[in-house]
């Protein structure tokens, strides 16, 4: 009878887990749908904060998107309660487990790898946007002017894209599969939308890919968001101070 019992119990935990993942899934495909498709509703929204038409899209955008994070947190809140645990800076003193390719060696602590990594990270988004920014002949178009606009898109991007691709995934499937299997999917969910990003094309596909990987590791082990999010937080510096300078004419201050 116990073991019957036990049986039945085991059926039931394998069936709950695989309706987290199917929930989890679902409600991540949705909002990543509404990230790719955002054009069709950013449409619909009446945003004028600047004279420059590339700069009210992005801020149409990121309404739109961090609505969309916003909702996915709800809605895995809602289906996994326990995670609201991740919605803090996390343990940073917590060694980080090895990862050579990562260059991770297992004893140092998440601060001192997440330093070492942001440093590393951000050296390659710089190098891919310098040769951008470059080849669109906009090096001399930076404006200080630019940097309150791009702080501002920088936190609501790297806030709205964290809640979705980590909180989202970890929230919704911790304690219910690998951590390799759940930084993995990280990785791919978090790659794919970013074809039509910037950086785009398979090499965005890529680079988003292994940072996604990097956070959610970062995500997992700290349990918490600070690291994800500050990394995140520096490379849309990066990239959104290059989409100024690429798309933004200095007359329109």
């Amino acid at each position: 009878m116990v073991t019957e019992k036990a049986f039945f119990n085991q059926i039931f935990a394998e069936n709950k887990s695989d309706m987290k993942m199917f929930y989890t899934l679902f409600i991540l495909g949705i909002s990543t749908t509404l990230l790719v498709t955002a054009g069709i509703f950013t449409k619909k929204i009446t945003l004028q904060i600047h004279p420059s038409n590339f700069v009210n899209s992005l801020a149409k955008y990121q309404l739109f998107a961090l609505t969309v994070g916003i909702l996915t947190t709800i809605a895995i809140l809602i289906l996994n309660p326990e995670s609201k645990h991740l919605l803090r800076a996390g343990q940073l003193g917590t060694i980080a487990e090895k990862e050579k390719w990562l260059g991770i060696n297992g004893k140092s602590s998440w601060t001192v790898n997440g330093l070492q990594l942001l440093l590393f990270i951000s050296i390659a988004t710089g190098i891919f946007m310098f040769f951008a920014v470059k080849h669109t002949n906009s090096i001399s178009n930076f404006n200080w002017s630019f940097v309150p606009l791009i702080l501002l898109f920088s936190l609501t991007n790297s806030l709205a894209e964290e809640l979705i691709f980590r909180f989202g995934i970890v929230g919704g499937l911790f304690n219910h599969y690998p951590k390799l299997t759940i930084m993995i999917l990280s990785a791919v969910l978090f790659g794919l939308p970013h074809f039509f990003g910037n950086p785009g094309g398979v090499i965005g596909i890529l680079m988003s890919g292994v940072l996604g990987y990097i956070l959610c590791k970062a995500t997992i082990e700290t349990k918490g968001l600070s690291i994800a999010w500050t990394i995140h937080f520096v490379q849309d510096i990066i990239i959104f101070t290059a989409l100024m300078m690429m798309n933004v004419k200095q007359n329109t201050f």
